[in-house]
Parts: C-alpha cells; sequence; structure tokens
C-alpha cells in the first residue's frame, strides 16, 4: 500500500546588515516518489519514506479445523513486499508468544524454527512477523529536531505484521473396543441373533472421533455404546481406530469375532410366521411329515439349528452332504428360539448340502442355521494395514 510522503518547509533565514532576512524559500513540499529517510537542514526540507514494507510468511505445517498441528517443530519463511521501488535495505523481526520458547521483538532471518515444542491447546502459539526498512530506520528525519518544523517519521517497520497461530498435539491416542454380544459355546466367536451387533467404542482422548472396518470394508460408527446394523448372515471381523482433533490415529484394534446366522426362508411345504423373537421377525413352520429344507452347499465344521420349542413339537433330522443324519427333537419348554448344537466344532469337516427332513406330523418352526467352519483363516486388521 502506498502511503503519501511528508515534508516540511524550512524557511533559511541569513544574517543580513544586522538584520534577518530569507536567504531562499524551501520548497512547498517533498518531492514525489521519496523512498529514503532525509533529515532537514538549512539546504532543504527533510523526507520521510512512509510506505513501510509489508510481511510475507509461510508456514512449513498448516493448522487442522481445531486449530492443531501434529508436529513438535514449525518452520516459516518470511520475506517482504514493497510497493514503491524502494530498495532497502530491509530485515525481519520477529515475536513468539506462548510456550517455553517464547520471546519478544527481535531480529530474525528467514527461514525460522522452532523444534521440540511441548503440546499446547488450539491458540497457544502465536508468531508475528515484520519486515523493516533498516536504511529508512538507520536515516530518521527527527535526527534534526531543533530546525522546526520537523518532517513526522512514520514507522519503518510493518504495521501491520503476517501472524500465525496453533497448538499441537503429537500424541495419538489409543482406542478400547469391546464385543458385549455372549456365547457360552464360542465365546470368542459368539452367534449373534439380534438385528444389530451391541459393540463398545471408547477412545483415551475426549472429543476424538471413530473409524470402523467390518470384513475389511469401512462402516460408519460412533463411541460409546454403538450397533453395526443388519449385520450380513456369515462370519464377520470388526476393528476400529480413533482419531484425536489434532488428526492423530491410534492402531487399529485387533479385530472381534462374530457369526450371524443364516436365516431361514419359506421353501416347498413350508409357511412363513413372524414374531419378535425370531432371526429376522421370521421363522418357517411345518407339520407333516417329510417336509424337506435344502440349503447351498458349504464347508461345515460347526452346525447349529435355531428353533423354537414347545410341548408337542416334533423332532427333525439334519446332515451335511452324505454323512450321517443327526436327530434334533424339539419338544420342551416353550421359547421361541433355542439354539441346538446338530455338530460340534471338535467333529472335524465335512462339505455338501445341508438337509433338513421333519420326522412326523408334529409342528416344527424352524429360525436359523450356523454352518461355519471350526478353522479359520488369520484375521486381518482392518482395511488400509
Amino acid at each position: 500500500m502506498l502511503r503519501h510522503r511528508t515534508a516540511s518547509r524550512v524557511a533559511v533565514l541569513g544574517l543580513l546588515g544586522g538584520a534577518l532576512v530569507p536567504l531562499a524559500a524551501a520548497p512547498a513540499g517533498a518531492t514525489p516518489g521519496c523512498v529514503d529517510e532525509t533529515a532537514p537542514s538549512v539546504l532543504q526540507n527533510g523526507c520521510d519514506d512512509s510506505t513501510s514494507p509489508e510481511t510475507t510468511l509461510t508456514a512449513s505445517t498448516a493448522p487442522n479445523g481445531a486449530g492443531l498441528v501434529t508436529v513438535s517443530s514449525m518452520t516459516f519463511t518470511l520475506g517482504w513486499q514493497v510497493s514503491d521501488g524502494d530498495q532497502g535495505p530491509f530485515g525481519l523481526e520477529c515475536r513468539l508468544t506462548g510456550g517455553p520458547q517464547a520471546h519478544d521483538w527481535r531480529a530474525c532471518t528467514s527461514p525460522v524454527t522452532y523444534a521440540d515444542l511441548p503440546d499446547a491447546a488450539a491458540g497457544t502459539y502465536v508468531l508475528e512477523a515484520r519486515a523493516v526498512d533498516l536504511g529508512d530506520r538507520a536515516r530518521t528525519p527527527d535526527t534534526a529536531p531543533l530546525l522546526p518544523p520537523t518532517v513526522e517519521d512514520t514507522p519503518d517497520e510493518d504495521p501491520t505484521p503476517a501472524t500465525f497461530t496453533w497448538g499441537q498435539d503429537t500424541r495419538a491416542p489409543f482406542v478400547f473396543v469391546t464385543g458385549t454380544s455372549y456365547d457360552e459355546i464360542t465365546p470368542t466367536q459368539p452367534v449373534v441373533t439380534g438385528a444389530g451387533v451391541p459393540i463398545r467404542l471408547n477412545s483415551s482422548e475426549a472429543g476424538s472421533r471413530f473409524e470402523c472396518t467390518d470384513n475389511d470394508r469401512p462402516v460408519p460408527c460412533t463411541g460409546g455404546r454403538w450397533e453395526l446394523p443388519d449385520p450380513a448372515a456369515g462370519r464377520h471381523r470388526f476393528s476400529a481406530r480413533t482419531l484425536d482433533a489434532a488428526g492423530n490415529a491410534s492402531a487399529w484394534s485387533e479385530p472381534i469375532e462374530f457369526f450371524v446366522p443364516r436365516n431361514l426362508t419359506r421353501q416347498r411345504g413350508w409357511a412363513r410366521v413372524t414374531g419378535p423373537g425370531y432371526v429376522r421377525g421370521d421363522a418357517i413352520r411345518a407339520s407333516r411329515r417329510g417336509a424337506r429344507l435344502v440349503l447351498p452347499r458349504t464347508t461345515v465344521g460347526e452346525l447349529r439349528l435355531l428353533a423354537a420349542t414347545g410341548r408337542g413339537h416334533g423332532k427333525v433330522r439334519v446332515r451335511v452332504g452324505k454323512r450321517d443324519w443327526h436327530v434334533v427333537d424339539l419338544a420342551g419348554p416353550k421359547a421361541p428360539m433355542t439354539q441346538h448344537v446338530v455338530i460340534d466344532r471338535y467333529s472335524g469337516i465335512r462339505t455338501g448340502r445341508i438337509v433338513i427332513e421333519t420326522l412326523s406330523a408334529r409342528p416344527v418352526v424352524l429360525d436359523a442355521v450356523v454352518a461355519r467352519p471350526n478353522r479359520f483363516p488369520a484375521a486381518t486388521r482392518g482395511s488400509g494395514r
């Protein structure tokens, strides 16, 4: 920004014949384009360069939206700009507010680095930098104050310093993931029968957010008690990490595993029934001997049948491929869903279609099937790792 130059008009008087008379009249004003400080004298007006240099500042790291950086060292590239052709020389002065390295205005050279800064809240650190016209500062018009009127001396440094404000957080948080589903048969790989899978997510730093994956696919999630909604049937591996306000990310959690049963749907000879206690809200019912369900070919190391029980309920038999039949008696206390272990996880692997067949005309209500291997490949730890 170009500001006006100011000059004083100096009347020069001489002594002639015992009387004071003007020897010469000073110019009416300063010469346009003044870029150097000139003190008033008996021969000329004083001159003040009232266009100070402007300061430029670029930081090595920009704060995020929370005003924080994740590094402990900041480097600033400083410079100056002039609009009036002044050749200088120019210099820089810096002032740092906040932290143990704080200091008042002092000369500095570009680049300026502040290393090993302690973590601090957003807004703690403020760097101010200003360009200085060193040539003008050394030639102040007011050095001749006895020749009134003197030239007003405007500042020789940038009156609006460049400013950079930041806070710092270099420590990554920790994530805590807890699966709350319970299964006394396979505690580390529980079967989940609800509409959602309850999981608790916590961070070591308040205000942190979370990123989650289910079978290596990103899923939206929130902290505290949360449920993975509507999971697909089959094996699941869930992992999470937490990111603090500065953007520091924790390591991904070790996966927690769970298994969602395959919901049984109506086939010939079976009718659909609904109820709040069933997987996905429905089940299938048959009341004649020989009603069959045939499920796709799969590898089975553990097989469970989820079915309703009740007084007067009948029996079914189940097999995988061409292996032996296993009989399941569904008579018992009334319950919308009971898990019946048909093949335990220590009985070896078998492959084939799963066939379920009723053995009498007594009613049976079948809900879902857990068919999974008893050996799993090594779990990964979430996507992108």
